[in-house]
């Protein structure tokens, strides 16, 4: 399958929406829509909070976070059409310190940057099709290159291919290179040298 992958950008800000719009995840929940808006830029949650009522809420919020560069991440594509969505936003450093209470995330050196895989959201059509992981390949190749010194996710150590579990497998992220470098309650993080 031929699959395009593209950076996140302001001016995709409606497709990135449709996207979420059509399809199913959250348990296909349709008021439960997330539109991924919780791993964003530590700024947005100043006066904003974290969670939104509504899914019309969430939805604008998303709209308006993708233009103003707060939601970052990776798009998959089959021709024109999204297929898949990849959260990794190094500015939602607050987002981070709230898994630290479940992950076991190292606290950072000064000088180390990390680039982090918060979740993902790919098309039912395409799960199970290498998606995923041609995410995780174009994220870390693009992290080497701005500097970064280690990609890192949090996932859960007894994957079950389902439609709540939205981290990936750890054996995608080995296939990718990266190692498991802790495990907590079921909870581990993975993490990748990029130089």
């Amino acid at each position: 399958m031929n699959i395009t992958i593209r950076p996140l950008t302001s001016d995709l800000a409606e497709e990135y929406a449709h996207f979420f719009d059509i399809t199913p995840h959250d348990v296909n929940r349709d008021e439960l829509k997330c539109y991924c808006i919780t791993w964003r830029s530590d700024e947005t949650y100043a006066d904003a909070g974290h969670w939104f009522d509504t899914r019309e809420e969430r939805r604008s919020r998303a709209i308006e976070y993708v233009k103003s560069g707060c939601i970052r991440g990776y798009l998959a594509y089959s021709g024109d059409e999204i297929i898949g969505w990849c959260n990794t936003n190094e500015h939602c450093r607050m987002g981070v310190d709230y898994l630290r209470e479940e992950y076991p995330i190292e606290q950072n050196l000064p000088g180390i940057r990390v680039k982090p895989i918060f979740c993902f959201v790919i098309h039912p059509a395409y799960q199970r099709m290498g998606v995923a992981t041609q995410l995780v390949r174009r994220i870390c190749e693009d992290a080497a290159k701005e500097g970064f010194n280690y990609a890192e996710a949090y996932v859960n150590a007894d994957f079950v291919s389902t439609i709540d579990d939205f981290r990936g497998p750890i054996g995608m992220y080995e296939k990718c290179g990266f190692v498991k470098t802790g495990e907590r309650n079921g909870k581990a993080v993975m993490r990748k040298k990029l130089k």
